[in-house]
């Protein structure tokens, strides 16, 4: 008699450094079925100490593990059966890698994204501090786009940031020069006024002065952050703001970021 197919074994890979979402992912995580789940979490560590330290983790348990799934702190697994999905994309041992769309706070849209891995990929050290995770290599089918869409959303990404954390989030996007998302928060912020994306702009707008001290813990971080919390004129300068960036992208763009929801 054939015995049960045994589950498919994942390790997860989760950064962590205060995020309000914290103890919901890791819920999340340990609610999933179909799987074996392994799940290691790096903890108030700088972004570059921290990926690294993430995979030497990977390397060690790879290989007892099929698959190695990244969800940050940050970012909610949407359903039980998300995991067994993934798993499920890799049958095929060609795949490597898959980068499934999320639900993203600050944009409410679906943006890239969570990312799997097959055993066959190799991590190299990161070495810079913005760009940690672009250190991947040896894939052979990556599957984003229409192949994985019909998962989207896989989570849910910073659906309740605090203040410092959104903050964290727009500074980086504006030193990666991810301007179309940064125009995308401004516009839905104008909309909603809420504090969160507010914070998101703020640190979008503090990009110039911040570019060597993007770490939760860096003080010259702590200390802008600490500045603008105090700073009378945030408010009006953050609606400047956005409205620049707003004006910067096209209005039809601009209607359809305002108006959609996920």
């Amino acid at each position: 008699m054939i015995g049960p197919v045994p589950w498919p074994r994942v390790f997860v890979g989760t950064l962590a450094c205060g995020e309000a979402e914290r103890v919901e992912c890791s819920a999340a995580v340990a609610a999933q079925t179909g799987v074996s789940v392994t799940h290691a979490v790096i903890e108030d560590l700088p972004e570059l100490e921290a990926h690294n330290a993430l995979w030497d983790a990977w390397e060690a348990a790879k290989a007892g593990h099929d698959l190695f799934v990244k969800i940050d702190a940050d970012t909610v697994l949407a359903r039980p059966t998300a995991l067994e999905e993934i798993a499920a994309l890799f049958t095929d041992e060609a795949v490597t890698g898959a980068q499934i769309l999320l639900h993203d706070f600050f944009t409410d849209q679906l943006i890239a994204g969570l990312n799997a891995f097959s055993r066959a990929v190799t991590f190299r050290r990161a070495t810079d501090r913005l760009w940690t995770d672009r250190v991947d290599g040896g894939h052979r089918v990556v599957l984003k786009g229409e192949p994985v869409r019909h998962l989207a959303p896989i989570g849910w990404h910073c659906r309740a940031p605090h203040p410092c954390q959104a903050f964290h989030f727009g500074l980086h996007r504006a030193l990666k020069e991810q301007e179309a998302m940064i125009a995308r928060c401004a516009a839905v912020w104008l909309v909603e006024r809420d504090d969160a994306r507010a914070w998101a702009l703020a640190g979008a707008m503090s990009a110039g002065a911040l570019r060597h001290h993007v770490d939760y813990g860096d003080a010259g971080f702590q200390a802008a952050f600490s500045a603008l919390a105090d700073e009378v004129e945030r408010g009006d300068r953050v609606e400047r703001f956005a409205r620049q960036m707003v004006e910067g992208m096209g209005a039809g763009e601009t209607r359809g970021a305002a108006r959609q929801r996920h």
